[in-house]
């Protein structure tokens, strides 16, 4: 039984084409805006749902969504924060019939009023691709993609288009990754399983990245983006490839702290998978997984 067929269960919303899936943790802020954008979005053929998990249960945003006006539900945690991929996975999981497509969606994400039109246009145009990225604006990420393909060799899950059945295929999200580097994992295996992750830059989707939030503790985001990096190069990469990166913690942070990061790794189950060459699986200066564009 993978991760993603763990639960199921009635979403107690009218079925659609499409389930926009969105993970909360301390997501007030973010959550009126992010309402009042899902209502200015043009729906696809089919509809859409929307399914809220929130991995810090608030009454706030319970009665937010439930007031919203929208096809949604709102799912408490009931094991705390269980990590956004995790949550991801249970509302996959959770999706009901005729639902084809998920849309993975951050919470200080805001897709513009025919985002979804705009991913769904190209995923029905390229039956290969398993995952399709909006651009972020104002500022795009600077990993590459082929302009004449549109294809990337990792896909962002801040505003991610993704077929219902290949997600449960690859049995959704790695769930030993409680936060960052799961959507990069998820994109080198839809690669290694024959599938296509492409970039649509008509597709546009607001979210507020690190250097426009300046006033957000980064540091449980910084602990998990190294220890996902170790992890997924223990996966796809082997053990020289984790002594390397171990070395530059050592020079880069404080010995408490990569003493931490170390531990917890340790925990991680010892994951590897044959990536044979493939040639979208790539380390690159940065910890970006890509060619940059700039």
């Amino acid at each position: 039984m993978t991760a993603v067929e763990a639960v199921a269960g009635s979403s107690g919303v009218e079925p659609a084409r499409v389930q926009i899936q969105v993970v909360l943790y301390r997501s007030g802020r973010w959550l009126p805006r992010l309402l009042t954008g899902l209502r200015h979005l043009l729906p696809t053929t089919g509809g859409f749902t929307v399914s809220f998990w929130d991995n810090s249960p608030e009454a706030e945003a319970e009665s937010a969504v439930a007031n919203s006006g929208l096809n949604a539900t709102y799912h408490p945690s009931p094991s705390g924060n269980i990590g956004f991929g995790a949550a991801h996975n249970q509302m996959a999981a959770r999706a009901a019939d005729p639902c084809e497509y998920l849309l993975l969606l951050n919470p200080d994400a805001v897709p513009h009023y025919d985002c979804l039109r705009e991913l769904v246009t190209v995923a029905e145009r390229e039956p290969r691709a398993a995952l399709v990225e909006a651009a972020q604006f104002p500022i795009e990420h600077p990993k590459s993609y082929d302009p004449a393909t549109l294809e990337t060799d990792w896909c962002s899950a801040a505003c991610l288009l993704v077929r219902r059945p290949h997600f449960l295929e690859l049995g959704g999200f790695d769930p030993a990754l409680f936060l960052y580097c799961e959507d990069v994992d998820l994109s080198w295996r839809a690669w290694l399983g024959g599938w296509r992750c492409l970039y649509v830059p008509s597709a546009r989707c607001l979210h507020v990245t690190e250097g426009q939030d300046l006033t957000k503790d980064r540091s449980a985001e910084g602990f998990h983006s190294h220890l996902g990096h170790l992890y997924l190069r223990r996966k796809y990469f082997g053990e020289a490839a984790v002594e390397e990166y171990r070395g530059a913690l050592e020079e880069r942070l404080a010995p408490t702290l990569v003493g931490r990061i170390l531990e917890e790794f340790g925990r991680l189950p010892q994951t590897k998978l044959e990536r044979s060459g493939n040639p979208h699986i790539m380390l690159t200066p940065g910890e970006i997984y890509a060619q940059r564009r700039w």
